[in-house]
């Protein structure tokens, strides 16, 4: 009887070993992808076109940022291409309305508490031909407006995804949020260039404003105005178009602590569930999957303290670290983030807490956002 049931963990432990191996099969399938994607971009600044002479709105939700927008504003006023600037404040308790009107700049208030509400006002009271969403906290170039629009105009695109990227990086957390942030943006720049993908981040788009799909933002969920403005332009049949230039880039500063970036995760995951994207989707799931398996894989080793379990759970660590090492390199070249050796090596049991701590956020309702319950 043992030997019949040794034999039988053993056809278990074996099948669910190859399933693995196939998860992380699929897995490499998806990093190759989105470094095959990529590296059909052009990379490099792109010769300036001739003076774009299109009007352009610059419209920011904020609450509570009276830290983050004077900096904000005075980078849009450094613009070689000028820039109105449009501040729709969400209810704010720190004085962010009375910081924007001392700075000279319009501000309106959300009719509704949330940042979706609050960009459909800006996209409503916006006259010029082009509008962009950019967050409070972001920094950016004097050429970033010059450079989103010559993408929009010269590609006669509906939308444009901008670079974001996180700095300065100057620990190993600063480090990690960096690298995991730009594995983000590859996959996002690479899969809107190849027409695959619906996907940005608000903190940089431009929309042509008669475009705007103001009624499809989804307001009951908390996050993904990004995601679901441009799921629904490329919808309707809308060209959306990936700006890499180093110009259009913006950048902003990572999550200042374990929990903070848990919430930020949790809150982006939440509207998962809500998109058409069958990319996205298939995506969630797979990084999801693979971490389960990664996390069931160590916790059996420690708990039964078999010596073979423990070796093909190493295997699997393994894997896992040369296939994100492989994307994480391009990762670095791509956004300047001078990674070293450990951050390469820590990244994937750093990038699992990561993701264990988003799901714990959801499950237990702790996700927020600027104080308020998610």
């Amino acid at each position: 009887m043992n030997a019949a049931f040794t034999h039988f963990i053993w056809i278990v432990v074996s099948s669910w070993w190859c399933l693995s191996l196939i998860i992380m099969g699929f897995y490499a399938g998806a990093v190759h992808l989105w470094i095959k994607r990529w590296r059909l971009i052009p990379q490099g600044e792109a010769p300036p076109l001739d003076p774009v002479r299109s009007g352009l709105t610059a419209i920011i939700p904020c609450r509570n940022e009276v830290g983050n927008l004077p900096k904000l504003i005075a980078d849009l006023r450094k613009q070689t291409h000028p820039v109105e600037i449009l501040v729709v404040d969400d209810g704010s308790e720190d004085g962010t309305a009375r910081a924007a009107a001392d700075l000279g700049v319009t501000c309106i208030s959300s009719p509704a508490p949330g940042k979706k509400p609050a960009l459909i006002a800006g996209i409503a009271q916006a006259t010029t031909e082009w509008v962009a969403t950019l967050d409070a906290d972001v920094r950016l170039g004097e050429t970033w407006a010059q450079a989103m629009l010559e993408a929009a105009v010269g590609q006669e695109a509906t939308a444009v995804v901008g670079p974001v990227t996180l700095g300065p990086n100057r620990s190993a957390w600063d480090r990690f949020q960096a690298l995991e942030y730009g594995a983000m943006m590859v996959w996002i720049g690479g899969g809107v260039h190849s027409k695959g993908l619906a996907m940005g981040s608000g903190a940089n788009l431009l929309f042509k404003r008669s475009a705007y799909p103001s009624d499809f933002l989804t307001p009951a969920v908390a996050s993904g105005d990004d995601t679901f403005a441009l799921e629904a332009i490329q919808k309707q049949q809308g060209r959306l178009v990936w700006q890499g230039d180093p110009r259009a880039g913006v950048l902003t500063a990572g999550a200042i602590s374990w929990r903070s970036l848990w919430t930020q995760r949790g809150r982006w995951a939440s509207k998962t569930t809500r998109l058409d994207d069958r990319e996205t989707i298939f995506i969630a799931v797979l990084i999801g999957t693979v971490q389960c398996t990664l996390l069931a894989w160590t916790l059996a080793s420690l708990v039964l303290l078999n010596l073979p379990l423990g070796l093909a759970t190493l295997a699997l660590w393994a894997v896992k670290m040369m296939l994100d090492f492989r994307l994480l390199k391009q990762v670095n070249s791509a956004f300047k983030i001078h990674a070293r050796k450990q951050d390469y090596i820590t990244f994937a049991p750093r990038y699992l807490i990561m993701v264990l701590g988003a799901w714990g956020q959801i499950l237990r309702g702790r996700v927020v956002w600027k104080g308020r319950r998610i």
